[in-house]
């Protein structure tokens, strides 16, 4: 069943494509009891991330945010098709799906087990910096996570390739614009996009462990590539999501992934929309 928020003039629909198992030992700069005692958590500080995706339409197009892990990952996640079917979207009459970034659990659900595209008409919006780190050729100095991640994108993206658009700052298409907010991977893209006069974010991996970094945003985890930067992006982000008192979408925030940022003292706080 998909959820639904409206901003201005955009109706914006939530569709869950399962859970994540994780753990709090990819928590960098807490302890594991206070993580423990934000996030919750198995004894073993395993737990589940929920994985949100969001579809709206406009101009008579159908855009997607994200496209989930598909079905190679975990048993509890790859169910973004079905479940958009449930909702009464056929993947195939999708015809834009926006990408925060190219990790696995945002771009494996591009294509099925046998690598044919599950959008087929569907166009792909990526930032340059995102798309051109990924799609270089691998290297053997790589990161072995680089190199698997390398390799699965030329799959991932190979269906759509005449089909995928590269943006820039300063770039806007169906009121869709990205913000560059790296760290997390070279590329990783806040999208804002315009609704009659208001606009909200897509905001991607800004935030893993909702519990814990948005209240803590100097919490970095061990996914970011550059963890530096991926903590300055979250602090500049929640700071203008914040003070422009923007609605948000959020992959891994509590299903289904909207809401607003409120100031909380020196920090934040995440205020579920539904």
């Amino acid at each position: 069943m998909a959820h639904v928020f409206r901003v201005g003039d955009v109706e914006i629909r939530g569709f869950s494509d399962g859970l994540a198992k994780t753990s709090l030992d990819y928590v960098m700069g807490m302890s594991r009891p206070d993580s423990a005692a934000l996030a919750g958590g198995a004894p073993d500080g395993s737990l589940f991330m929920p994985v949100n995706n969001f579809l709206f339409e406009r101009d008579g197009a159908i855009v997607m945010i994200d496209a989930g892990t598909g079905t190679a990952s975990q048993p509890t996640l790859g169910k973004l098709p079905d479940n958009l079917r449930a909702g009464g979207v056929d993947p195939a009459s999708v015809t834009h799906i926006v990408l925060t970034h190219l990790h696995s659990d945002h771009a494996n659900g591009l294509v099925d087990e046998a690598g044919a595209a599950i959008y087929p008409n569907a166009e792909l919006f990526v930032h340059a910096d995102e798309h051109d780190f990924w799609m270089a050729p691998v290297e053997e100095s790589d990161p072995a996570a680089v190199k698997r991640a390398r390799a699965r994108n030329r799959i991932n993206l190979a269906p759509y390739r005449e089909r995928v658009r590269r943006m820039r700052e300063g770039d806007e298409i169906l009121g869709c614009a990205p913000v560059l907010a790296p760290g997390h991977s070279p590329g990783h893209t806040c999208w804002r996009i315009a609704a009659g006069g208001e606009s909200f974010i897509a905001w991607g991996d800004l935030v893993h462990f909702g519990e814990i970094q948005i209240s803590h945003p100097d919490v970095a985890v061990t996914y970011d590539l550059d963890p530096d930067l991926a903590r300055a992006s979250r602090l500049r982000m929640l700071d203008m999501i914040a003070g422009e008192k923007l609605a948000i979408c959020g992959a891994h925030v509590s299903a289904p992934g909207f809401g607003y940022i409120v100031r909380k003292g020196r920090s934040y706080a995440f205020e579920p929309a539904v």
